[in-house]
Formats: structure tokens, sequence, C-alpha cells
């Protein structure tokens, strides 16, 4: 079991509510102490840095597959689930780390076939099509909404993209806030109607973001080429890259 070292522990006191004059230390890193990500992530990075030789292969898939306390990745075959799945919770067993609730689009002995659509760290993952997708849940917008710097940002934020698939269609928006900051307009003040005008045929397009998909597999092999184009103007740069 992970503890914390008994002369670290002193950072750890708390006081229980229904006890006066009594100090208690915690044992075990609290969540929500803002070492607490580093902390964990420095934990499983050390456990599979020394698992046994018999597991090094799983254990180098796994150093790029956590995000916190997920683990998302992918095999070729059932049959590679059933081994990835035994070797992953042999190593993560050693640190008392329970890793459960599998999900995959192919069954096996371990996990059932999954169907619909569950999320991957806030990305739609359609099971069925085997497709990712963002969250986008856009309000309406009305004539009689007045729109402003703060409403402008708030409406790019709501546009969750971790990988990036959306990128492109957040760019307008942002070059808009760029020019807004130049007019030091105030957040709450109501915007010029020709920055209102390409703000609301953005808001208007973006509507179509819900039905872009994005194959979750992408099939290469050692013949596999991959193309990279760049470019830059005078308000943005973008990279992209075709594989064939």
């Amino acid at each position: 079991m992970l503890s914390v070292a008994p002369k670290d522990r002193d950072y750890l006191r708390f006081f229980p509510c229904n006890e006066k004059q009594l100090v208690y230390r915690h044992c075990r890193v609290v969540f929500g102490v803002s070492s607490s990500p580093y902390l964990l992530n420095a934990s499983i990075m050390h456990l599979l840095e020394n698992c046994n030789s018999e597991c090094k292969e799983v254990a180098q898939k796994l150093k790029s597959s956590f995000y916190v306390d997920n683990c998302v990745t992918g095999v070729f075959s059932a049959d590679e689930i059933e081994i990835f799945i035994e070797k992953t919770k042999l190593i993560m067993s050693e640190g008392c780390f329970n890793l459960r609730i599998f999900e995959s689009n192919v069954a096996s002995k371990s996990v059932d076939k999954h169907s619909g659509e569950t999320f991957i760290l806030g990305i739609i993952w359609d099971l069925d099509n085997d497709v990712l997708k963002c969250c986008t849940n856009f309000d309406s917008l009305t004539c009689e909404v007045k729109i402003t710097k703060r409403l402008v940002l708030s409406t790019v934020q709501e546009v969750f993209d971790p990988i990036g698939m959306l990128a492109p269609s957040t760019l307008l928006p942002k070059l808009l806030l760029q020019e807004i900051w130049k007019m030091k307009i105030a957040w709450d003040q109501e915007l010029p109607q020709n920055i209102v005008n390409k703000f609301m045929k953005w808001f208007n397009e973006i509507q179509i973001l819900k039905d872009v998909t994005v194959p979750r597999c992408m099939k290469i092999d050692i013949f596999t080429e991959l193309h990279v184009f760049v470019d830059a103007s005078k308000g943005s740069y973008a990279g992209c890259v075709f594989a064939r």
C-alpha cells in the first residue's frame, strides 16, 4: 500500500469536528492536495518502470496511455485484450491500484461488447460505428441577447476539444477576441455590429459540429507515409498531417 512518509505527515494534519484538542494526520495522499496529480503520475510511472520483465511490453504501452486515473488505449484483437487486461491488472496490483471498468466495442472473455455511446475523457465514442465526436451543446442565441466580449469567450470555451479535432472551427471567434481586446471594449459592453454579425454567422454554422465524426482507429503499417503541411498568415498558423 502506498503511504505518505511519516516525516511528511505533519503537512496533512486536520482537526476532527467532534474531537477537541486532538490532531490527526493523514497516512495516505489526500485527493485535492495540490501535489496529488503529480504524486499519482509519479507513482504510476515508478511502478511501470520497475515491473517484472514479462510485463515490460505492456508497461511500455501503459506509460503513454494513462491520463490521471484513466487508461485509454487499444489492441488489435480479442485475444490481445485478454493478455493486456491480465498483465495490466498484475502490474497495477503491485501498487495496490485496482484497474477496473473496462469498455470495448469487441467482445472477449473479460469484457462484454458495449454499444451506444460512451465518454473517453470528455470525448464521445460511438462504439457501434467506432468513431469519435466532440460534445457540443450550444444554447440558441436570439436577437434580443446582447453580444459581449464575455459571451464570445464563454461560447468559444463551450467547444470541449482536448485532441484538437475541431480546432479550425474555433479559429474565427478567437481572432474576433483578439480584435475585441485591441478595441479595449469592456467585458459586458455590447460589441460593434460588424463584430456581432461575424460572431452570429459563426455561431449559426457551428451547430453542425455535433455531426462531425472522426474514425477512432487509424490503420498504419511499415509502408504508411506521413505527409505534413504547415502554413502561416498574419492572423494564425496551422499544420496538417495526412497518412497514406
